[in-house]
């Protein structure tokens, strides 16, 4: 496994969403424990705890924590629901001991909710020094390496303090220096897939902290929580987006595009999709050029952690630009694909649809569009896929004997004109 460190717009949680009067510390007799909410804002946007059927923590939203509370160790079976639902999501018994502390972790995505308990009586490390553990606690980023770096160290040289950060796993304590550092996760074995850059992440002298890597709205790139022993819980969120360009232009037209200065795409002649790469999050200067000539850019907001597509089609002479959210998530079903539509041509009576194996997968979508949600479908080595115009006899664009992998995420883009139309099956992970 390797480590990083990223901390950009890092905000210290209050002591909130816990009940209050649960318990003082004072009875030596009691373990301490807190619930800490690191699972898909999305899917359980807040939590609560109960202990031998008493709600003991309250409304705990992601990345919030509150004051221990006291539980009987003899007395410790725990249920996690979503705040205000009468149906447990987990059920378990920690093992705990009196007068120690502990961190209850729920993690995971819609329907695999999962808790790891955090021993949070580590002995401190010597002067200078802070002891780390992590957890890779995104199930859709796969495995993880960690870097933890001086603000202005290139990645290219930076050694992973952490590498191939499994799913669910608390990794060994690692020794550290304390200071305030550069936090960066990548893509196991890639130091050019980034998933998280953050600057600022502070780790005190003779700390002991647990980090644990969050997901994000897209699925691939990640947040993170820096969880104090005994203390604070800190959101270290990523401020960036991942932005792609599909060339989708009549007659193999040259696409060329920037996004808040990041080169995407250069003279590149349709049709062509670019790879992802990290902008900064929020409204990104966009400029855009088909042959040479600019095509007005269409306005957007890039939502932190998410992922993006700028579909650049159309005819030579009147190219438009639109842009596509991606779910980058992985299926939640083993031997399953997630796939959808993506509609970049022009000058057709209706909207498209699409079939996977005569699977109906797709339908109504009008041009400089997605479809969306992403379907679920079985994985097939020689899958036949058909799209067609709403109202049109003949199919726009079909293909068989396409792969199909097990767990991977695809886009069909079609693009062109009307009468000139061709599709690219794109496997986006």
């Amino acid at each position: 496994m390797k480590r990083r460190t990223l901390l950009l717009g890092a905000a210290t949680l209050p002591a909130t969403g816990w009940l209050t009067g649960c318990g003082g510390g004072d009875d030596v007799t009691k373990a301490r424990v807190r619930l800490v909410n690191a699972a898909d804002v999305l899917g359980y946007p807040s939590l609560d705890m109960r202990v031998d059927g008493a709600l003991r923590q309250g409304d705990v939203a992601y990345g919030g924590s509150a004051a221990y509370v006291e539980v009987d160790p003899d007395k410790a079976l725990t249920t996690i629901s979503a705040t205000g639902s009468p149906t447990a999501l987990l059920t378990f018994t920690p093992s705990v001991t009196e007068k120690k502390h502990y961190t209850v972790l729920a993690f995971g995505g819609v329907g695999t909710l999962r808790q790891l308990l955090i021993d949070e009586n580590v002995g401190e490390p010597s002067d200078k020094r802070a002891t780390l553990r992590v957890v890779n606690a995104a199930p859709d980023a796969g495995n993880l390496d960690v870097y933890i770096t001086n603000e202005a160290d290139p990645i290219e040289s930076a050694v992973a303090v952490l590498a191939g950060a499994t799913y669910g796993e608390l990794s060994p304590r690692l020794d550290v220096a304390s200071g305030t550092w550069r936090l960066r996760a990548a893509a196991a074995n890639s130091k050019t897939d980034l998933r998280l850059d953050v600057r600022g992440m502070v780790l005190g002298n003779r700390q002991v902290a647990t980090l644990v890597l969050t997901p994000s709205l897209g699925g691939a790139l990640v947040n993170a929580l820096l969880l104090v022993q005994e203390g604070d819980v800190t959101r270290l969120d990523s401020t960036q987006a991942r932005v792609r360009v599909l060339a989708g232009v009549a007659d193999s037209g040259a696409v060329t595009a920037t996004v808040g200065g990041t080169p995407l795409m250069s003279a590149i002649g349709s049709p062509a999709v670019g790879g992802y790469a990290l902008v900064s999050a929020g409204s990104p200067e966009v400029a855009i050029s088909v042959n040479g000539n600019n095509v007005a850019a269409p306005v957007t907001t890039l939502a932190a952690g998410s992922d993006y597509t700028l579909l650049v089609y159309g005819a030579l002479a009147s190219a438009q630009a639109a842009w596509v959210t991606d779910d980058n998530r992985l299926p939640a079903v083993t031997g399953q694909v997630n796939i959808r539509l993506v509609n970049a041509v022009t000058g057709l009576p209706g909207a498209l649809s699409m079939t996977v194996d005569a699977f109906p997968v797709a339908g109504g979508v009008a041009a400089g569009t997605a479809s969306s949600p992403y379907v679920a479908v079985d994985a097939n080595d020689v899958a036949a896929i058909s799209v067609a115009a709403e109202g049109a006899a003949t199919p726009v664009f079909t293909t068989t004997g396409q792969p199909l992998t097990a767990g991977g995420v695809y886009s069909v883009f079609v693009v062109g004109t009307a009468g000139s139309t061709s599709g690219i099956v794109r496997k986006d992970r």
